[in-house]
């Protein structure tokens, strides 16, 4: 898993230099909007039964985001890219180990007074990969949906930091009960917002 970060650490510094370019910037608050998020954070996931025990995650997840502006609202999609590590000892957790990447597509919805936002994400579909693979050989994909809370404030130019709450559920591809994970996060966040 921490083999493909090198890539998506190169997609995500290519993506901010496009959007913080001067095809972007504009000097009234723009119609449109988009940026980037890398974050890192830490959670937990399980089910709380015997056979998925909650445990200690650490997440990693990489955002973009694209909108249309109505005065001090945002609205628009949301995509996230996550790699995930389980810090628990498997063998405190019933030998299991749900280190994996995921992603997921959603709608944003932000209030901007020109220098901060907070906003909603609705995660509406998510489809996370073990890393690990089953004894059959193949590899377990769970799916679900859940929200995210992000607060965000420009420091310099288009420049600021984020900070992400998100749970989520996954309830399909499951022989079990759902699974549940969350997760407090904080990282960097360009945009073509302009801090005032």
């Amino acid at each position: 898993m921490l083999k493909r970060t090198p890539i998506f650490l190169i997609l995500f510094f290519t993506l901010t230099y496009f959007i913080s370019t001067a095809a972007f910037a504009q000097s009234q608050p723009p119609r449109f909007s988009a940026g980037a998020m890398l974050m890192a954070g830490k959670g937990k996931m399980g089910n709380g039964l015997a056979d998925a025990p909650n445990r200690d995650m650490t997440y990693i997840p990489v955002g973009l985001f694209a909108g249309v502006n109505f005065k001090k609202f945002r609205l628009g999609l949301n995509y996230e890219y996550m790699m995930s590590n389980q810090n628990t000892d498997p063998t405190q957790v019933a030998n299991t180990n749900v280190s994996g990447t995921g992603t997921s597509i959603g709608a944003r919805l932000e209030y901007y007074d020109g220098k901060q936002s907070i906003g909603a994400v609705y995660r509406a579909a998510t489809v996370y990969t073990l890393e690990k693979q089953t004894v059959a050989g193949v590899s377990a994909t769970y799916k679900g949906s859940g929200f995210s809370l992000q607060y965000t404030r420009q420091i310099k130019k288009r420049f600021g930091f984020v900070i992400d709450y998100t749970s989520e559920t996954f309830n399909e591809s499951l022989a079990t009960a759902p699974i549940k994970w969350d997760r407090i996060a904080i990282g960097i966040v360009f945009s073509n917002f302009l801090s005032r």
